[in-house]
C-alpha cells in the first residue's frame, strides 16, 4: 500500500478514480462503495485512490470533545482493513480548521489541479467542503466543465432493518450487541495494544491476566466480560476479557484484562489483538475475593463451553 500525504507534490502518471471519507470501521457500507470504485477503475483501465484524513474532523472542529470522541479504529487498523479490500493507494489530508473552511467547489478544484482524476465517487451521505451551499447538481456541472465525472452512490446498506453506519456500530458496541457490530463490520470488533504491568490480582486468584493498553481514542464496548480470540505473535488462543473499572476494588481505573486459556508465557510489552465475540455479563461488585474467584471460574467455564460448541 502506498500512503501519500496530501501536501506532497506528486505526478501520478495516470488519471485515477477517487473517493473520499473517514471510513471509520470500514463497514459493509464502505465495502460496497469500495467495490464500486474498484469496478470503475477496471472499467476505465486506471487505478483507484482513496482520500481520507489523518485524524477525525471532529477532533479539530470540536476539540472540547477530544476526550469523549471514540473511534472504531486507529489509523493503522483502518489502513490495514482498507488494504484488505483492494485499496492500494491512500492520500491522507492533514485536517485543519483552514482546510475545513474550503467550499465544496474549492476542494474539487484542488483535487483536479493536483491529481487530475477522471472519476470521483461520493458516498450517499458524505459531504465534502465547508457545509456545502452548492447543490449536488451544481457540483456535477462544475466537475463536468473540468473533465471530471462526479457521481453519488445511492447504495444505502441495511442490516436487520438498521441503516449501516459507523454511528450505529458504536451504538451496538455500547450496548454489548457484538453480533450486530460483527455483522456490520463483517468481522468481530477488535482491540489492539501492548501488554503492560497490572496489579497481578488475577494471578493470586488463579486466573492470571494480561493488561492491555489501547489508543486513547479507541472505543471500548459496554463494560463487562467477553469471550475473545487472542492473536499473539501470529498464534490464536481462546480467552475471556474483562473491560471496565473493576468495581470490587476502590479507585480502580478503566482496564482491559484478558485471561488466555492454557497459557503461561511472559508477554509484557508485546503487541496483542483481541477479537471480542460474546458478551457474557456486566461488571459486578463482589463482597470479597472468594466470591470474585467463584464468578471468574463460572465465566471461564461458560466461555469454554461456547468455544467448544462453536468448533
Amino acid at each position: 500500500m502506498t500512503i501519500i500525504p496530501f501536501e506532497k507534490e506528486i505526478n501520478l502518471g495516470f488519471r485515477p478514480v477517487m473517493t473520499i471519507g473517514m471510513f471509520d470501521g470500514v463497514h459493509i457500507g464502505h465495502q460496497k462503495l469500495l467495490s464500486s470504485l474498484n469496478e470503475k477503475a477496471q472499467e476505465l483501465n486506471t487505478k483507484s485512490i482513496l482520500i481520507t484524513f489523518d485524524k477525525h474532523p471532529q477532533l479539530v472542529l470540536k476539540p472540547q470533545h477530544n476526550d469523549t470522541l471514540k473511534l472504531l479504529q486507529t489509523n493503522e487498523e483502518r489502513f490495514a482493513k482498507l488494504q484488505s479490500f483492494g485499496v492500494e493507494n491512500i492520500i491522507t489530508i492533514h485536517f485543519t480548521k483552514e482546510f475545513a473552511s474550503l467550499s465544496a467547489i474549492e476542494f474539487l478544484d484542488l483535487l483536479i489541479d493536483k491529481y487530475s482524476p477522471s472519476y470521483l465517487l461520493r458516498g450517499y451521505d458524505n459531504n465534502f467542503g465547508n457545509k456545502p451551499s452548492e447543490q449536488f447538481d451544481d457540483l456535477v456541472r462544475h466537475s463536468k466543465q473540468r473533465d471530471l465525472t462526479l457521481e453519488r452512490t445511492d447504495a444505502c446498506v441495511f442490516y436487520g432493518g438498521i441503516e449501516v453506519s459507523s454511528t450505529q456500530i458504536r451504538k451496538a458496541l455500547l450496548k454489548g450487541d457484538m453480533q450486530l457490530a460483527k455483522a456490520m463490520l463483517n468481522e468481530p470488533y477488535a482491540l489492539r495494544g501492548k501488554v503492560v504491568q497490572g496489579n497481578k490480582i488475577g494471578r493470586t486468584l488463579g486466573f492470571p491476566t494480561a493488561n492491555i493498553k489501547v489508543d486513547k481514542n479507541k472505543l471500548l464496548p459496554l463494560f463487562g466480560v467477553y469471550t475473545t480470540k487472542v492473536i499473539l505473535e501470529n498464534k490464536e488462543y481462546n480467552g475471556i476479557v474483562n473491560i471496565g473499572c473493576k468495581p470490587t476494588f476502590e479507585n480502580s481505573l478503566v482496564t482491559i484484562e484478558v485471561n488466555i486459556f492454557d497459557f503461561a508465557e511472559d508477554i509484557y510489552n508485546k503487541s496483542i489483538k483481541l477479537l471480542l465475540l460474546d458478551y457474557l455479563r456486566e461488571e459486578m461488585r463482589f463482597e470479597n475475593l472468594e466470591d470474585l474467584q467463584k464468578q471468574i471460574s463460572l465465566d471461564v467455564k461458560k466461555a469454554k463451553s461456547i468455544f467448544a460448541n462453536n468448533e
